[in-house]
């Protein structure tokens, strides 16, 4: 590097400021600098001149600033002591130097015990290094460990986490971006990274951050139904003659084992994989596979920040979500910098091929311009103040290790807006440019590859069941057994097929397998070579997009429906009278649906209701809207209603619903008889009996008001509501769980006011708060049930007036079951019970709390894991 020589200043200040610059700039470019750089980067420092005397200006107003920073830290952070035994130290270290000597990481790298100690809690684990490139190894300690903590113990809600030093993640970053997602409104996932004190093997490593790893714990905290994360793999890398890169990319899904030994999860990941594919393969629209709403969302903060790093192909994770069958973004290595010259770009969205792809579609477009409308009109008095304030105290955590962190300059994020709202067509927006090349090389082409079991299938007819396997990898691929599945769940061996085995199919190869005709169902314990081998599970006839909920034009067509429904654009109103419907009725997207008083739906075993928009019931007390199956049938399947946004209004008046099970059409399986995902739902005098589901009444990420709701003789759970705020009153729940146990109120994550209900033969538990919900109830009944009232997972029950009589178990509980959650806590005024020694039914686990008429209930040891495998064991029908 040349240094041009100053020019002679006429002050002492100005000499002794070009001194210290002249020195700066030579660290900097003396053989020692990578030495230096590194550890000026592992304090925090980031660059955010380019030219070098700015560059040594900025450095040395950091380096000034930094023992006022140090002196000011908060010091007070939790602490992670980390025991490692000497030989397992070594092959941490032996991978950390086979990535020196290669460059990266190795893929293939040691995993070692060790224990972990918070507070007085000691927990069995096991550590890896995490990450791929040399930044998260190059310290002399602060190297980056992934995390998996034993025995399902957590730490920081997660049981799977990484430490990493801040400068990894350009230290406040990511933090910064999560919290402009959660002020701007927008609901998408984000990993939280909670600064930490980190000692391993009695060396102490400083501040780190520890960062929640893609797992169901993120899921969970994030207010998300259990479901799968997938990303993507490169399968294979081709250059032409002009340089355009072609990329073979393969979905698959994270936590492989853990989504493969279950089979509801099992199949969330075939639809999952093969909707991935599909948008690759530019066979269905993007907004067909994603969430339109909230990939819109996440891609304008992207453009926003100018967080490129975000949509590298590899960097890429989405949350399949298991009731919408959509894909959500993740916020994954955004790696949001605070440099302008990094910072301010045209949309990067706009350039990378997979987001390109995205924005193709009309709808989510329109929703990407949405999201931008709504951050410019939000982001100079409420935005930037909320990330301001949230700055200042992050920083406060780091500076003890890190005391050349520096705040973000936001005059820098107003112009990046500017200049976004304005085109970049005028100055001085028109100096901002796309994507540097130098900084990523973009895909030219991008196709897909499947995995071998969506490029297989288990085939029948009346005569003969065959399964076809083609290994379509490059890889050979093991079949090591079969296990057939008869229709009543009766378990085949297999025996004359699995003499045959183990066999390898090499790469294109193909091979069938003839099976009983009367198997429904198989799993395959396989792998690809290099993987363990698992059981994949295939349906007889079942390909992974055979069904999945998507409103329909044509749901209608050629079936003898028009004499009952008038159809018009966003439109069915339902005529009065009784109908029989022997096929399943789906209506378009955002269609009202409106059934009239003295309506009576009669349904066949396979027949069932799917509305995508909005359901209007209008009975009366006089003239009700029945539905129930027809009179040869057992069982129907169902109403399922879809609603667009979250404001949508759906009001049911006047209903009674009976002998419904919950739809079942190909791999997408939910609970409820009466199923409703997001939306305002409104219920009043409804009444559902007899269903033959999991739940009677499931209800997802919506707003309620209900009044005079009658469950009775539930199969298994009576009502579940799941991330929902509002109300529930006047309600009876009899008879409930008769077959296999069930709850009478299930919430998760839900903030509600509950008021005059009453339980009746209760064979789990009446009232059951978990996941973090918040419950306020005025007057509840409990008779013959179980349990009475039960918090659970860092839920918050506040109670007056409740009344027992004939608990079988316990009456009042609190403890914690998740421990991403950990304990919970009750309160209950004007509590009575008729029951002999009631005292001795009210329980709280150590680290929970439970009052009961203002008398704190002395807290004992729980063994909960006993407790869910004997008096609370439960067989849900799936």
């Amino acid at each position: 590097m040349r240094l041009d020589t100053p020019q002679p200043s006429t002050n002492r200040r100005s000499k002794g400021i070009y001194a210290l610059c002249i020195v700066a700039i030579l660290l900097l470019v003396l053989p020692t600098t990578n030495s230096v750089k590194s550890f000026l980067v592992d304090k925090g420092y980031v660059a955010t001149n380019l030219a070098p005397q700015d560059k040594a200006v900025e450095l040395i107003e950091n380096l000034l600033l930094a023992p006022i920073r140090w002196y000011f830290a908060k010091t007070d952070l939790p602490t992670l002591k980390i025991d490692i035994k000497y030989q397992d130290w070594l092959k941490l270290k032996a991978d950390r130097d086979i990535a020196f000597s290669q460059g990266s990481i190795p893929e293939m790298r040691n995993e070692v015990s060790a224990f972990v100690y918070h507070e007085q809690n000691k927990i069995p684990a096991k550590i890896r290094l995490q990450g791929d490139m040399l930044d998260h190894i190059n310290k002399p300690n602060r190297w980056s460990f992934k995390v998996t903590l034993k025995n399902k113990q957590a730490l920081f809600e997660s049981r799977r986490f990484a430490l990493v030093a801040p400068s990894v993640r350009i230290n406040q970053g990511a933090s910064l971006f999560a919290k402009s997602l959660q002020t701007a409104g927008f609901d998408i996932i984000s990993p939280k990274n909670i600064p930490v004190k980190v000692i391993v093997n009695g060396d102490d490593w400083g501040v780190m951050l520890l960062e929640q790893a893609f797992s169901q714990s993120l899921l969970a905290t994030n207010n998300r139904t259990e479901g799968l994360i997938i990303r993507l793999d490169l399968h294979s890398e081709s250059s032409s003659n002009n340089g355009s890169v072609t990329r073979v990319l393969k979905p698959r899904e994270i936590q492989r084992k853990t989504i493969l030994n279950n089979h509801s999860l099992s199949k969330q990941r075939q639809l999952a994989l093969a909707l991935m594919n599909d948008f690759l393969t530019n066979d269905r629209p993007a907004s067909d596979v994603f969430d339109a709403a909230r990939l819109g969302q996440y891609l304008a903060m992207v453009d926003l920040w100018g967080a490129w790093h975000a949509l590298t192909w590899n960097n890429w994770r989405w949350y399949y979500n298991p009731h919408t069958a959509k894909l959500e973004p993740i916020q994954s290595d955004v790696a949001v910098t605070p440099a302008p010259h990094i910072w301010l770009m045209q949309p990067p969205s706009h350039t990378f091929k997979l987001s390109k792809a995205m924005l193709k579609d009309p709808i989510i477009m329109a929703q990407y311009q949405e999201a931008k409308t709504a951050l410019l009109t939000r982001l100079d008095n409420h935005i930037i103040p909320a990330l301001k304030a949230f700055e200042d105290e992050f920083n406060h955590k780091l500076h003890t290790d890190s005391p050349l962190i520096s705040g973000f300059d936001y005059e820098v994020m107003k112009l990046q807006a500017h200049c976004w709202e304005s085109g970049y067509s005028s100055s001085p927006c028109d100096m901002i440019k796309p994507l540097n090349t130098q900084l990523h090389k973009q895909i030219d082409v991008f196709l897909a590859q499947s995995n071998w079991d969506l490029a297989s299938a288990l085939v029948g007819s009346s005569t003969q069941t065959i399964l076809h396997v083609r290994n379509n990898d490059r890889v050979p691929l093991v079949i090591k057994g079969l296990e057939g599945i008869s229709k009543f769940d009766e378990i085949n061996t297999l025996d004359n097929v699995n003499d045959r085995l183990p066999i390898q199919l090499l790469s294109g190869e193909s091979t069938s397998f003839t099976l009983p005709r009367n198997i429904k169902a198989i799993n395959v314990a396989a792998g690809l070579e290099g993987k363990s081998i698992q059981p994949f599970h295939f349906i007889k006839n079942e390909t992974p997009l055979s069904f999945f909920p998507r409103g329909s034009e044509h749901s209608t067509n050629g079936f003898p429906f028009n004499h009952f429904i008038d159809r018009s654009i966003g439109q069915w109103v339902l005529k009065r009278g009784d109908w029989l419907i022997d096929r399943y009725l789906i209506t378009p997207q955002n269609t009202k649906v409106i059934i009239p008083p003295g309506t009576n739906l009669t349904f066949s075993r396979d027949a069932g209701m799917m509305v995508f928009g909005s359901l209007q019931v209008d009975g009366t007390s006089n003239d009700p809207v029945t539905l129930t199956k027809s009179q040869e049938a057992a069982k129907w399947s169902g109403l399922s209603v879809f609603a667009p946004t979250s404001y949508t209004r759906h009001s049911i008046r006047h209903m009674k619903l009976s002998y419904a099970s919950s739809p079942k059409l190909g791999l997408w399986q939910p609970r409820g008889a009466i199923y409703f995902v997001n939306g305002i739902v409104k219920m009043d005098n409804v009444s559902i009996s007899d269903n033959q589901s999991e739940d009677g009444l499931n209800i997802v990420n919506a707003h309620i008001h209900i009044d005079q709701l009658s469950i009775s003789n539930a199969l298994s759970d009576a009502f579940d509501c799941d991330f929902c705020t509002g109300t529930l009153k006047n309600s009876a729940f009899d008879n409930i769980g008769f077959r296999s146990g069930g709850d009478g109120l299930d919430v998760s994550g839900s903030n509600l006011n509950l008021h005059n209900l009453s339980f009746n033969n209760v064979r789990d538990k009446a009232i059951s708060a978990g996941e973090r919900s918040q419950l306020n109830i005025k007057e509840a009944y409990f008779d013959d049930v179980n349990f009475g009232l039960v918090a659970k997972d860092d839920s918050r029950i506040v109670a007056d007036k409740v009344t027992a009589a004939n608990i079988k178990h316990n009456a009042l509980m609190s403890y914690s079951k998740k421990s991403i959650f950990g304990p919970a806590s009750m309160q209950v005024t004007q509590y009575q019970c008729s029951d002999l020694n009631c005292d001795q039914k009210n329980v709280s686990e150590v680290g929970s709390v439970l009052v009961v008429n203002n008398v704190e209930v002395p807290v004992q040891q729980l063994n909960v894991k006993n407790l869910y495998n004997t008096v609370m064991k439960s067989d849900k029908p799936r």
